[in-house]
């Protein structure tokens, strides 16, 4: 004669160790998920800052990378237009150099960024000699005026702190 099959039961310590490694797996899931998002919403792009953001070239400091230097020679505010604020880059090349003003910004103590205005600068540096790049910004109109912060290029990536507290 043939026999039943047999079915198996489960004895109780054995299923509780099984409800056991469930619920932490899930617990796991659960705070994986509620600790994950803001890390990576926050945290994240904090960190990539922390690695890949521009340099900040401080106050008489300068900014040399492919036989560029760029400095920061002065920054004033224009006397026939008091809205205007100039600034001067001095900029030494080892090789003929262009200067590409898309994208350059005026960095102020409050409000978003300034675009430059109106750019002065030679079609091509010439290698060894010392040129100049003149950018006029246009200030934003307000009863308190901000403080200029720093300038950024986009092109070679860098900032020029134009205080001393800000570096």
């Amino acid at each position: 004669m043939t026999e039943p099959p047999r079915r198996r039961i489960p004895v109780a310590a054995e299923q509780s160790v099984r409800e056991e490694r469930r619920s932490f797996f899930r617990y796991a899931a659960i705070l994986g998920v509620i600790v994950g998002i803001p890390l990576g919403v926050f945290g994240l792009p904090a960190l990539l800052n922390l690695f890949f953001d521009e340099p900040t070239v401080p106050v008489n400091g300068s900014w040399s990378e492919d036989g560029v230097t760029i400095w920061v020679e002065s920054y004033e505010v224009v006397t026939e237009d008091p809205r205007t604020l100039a600034v001067t880059l001095a900029v030494r090349s080892a090789e003929p150099w262009t200067f590409d003003p898309d994208g350059v910004e005026l960095e102020l103590s409050e409000g978003d960024p300034v675009p430059v205005g109106a750019v002065t600068a030679p079609d091509v540096f010439e290698d060894g000699a010392l040129g100049r790049i003149v950018l006029r910004f246009p200030l934003p109109p307000g009863e308190d005026d901000p403080e200029p912060r720093a300038v950024r290029l986009p092109e070679p990536k860098a900032r020029f702190a134009l205080t001393e507290d800000d570096h």
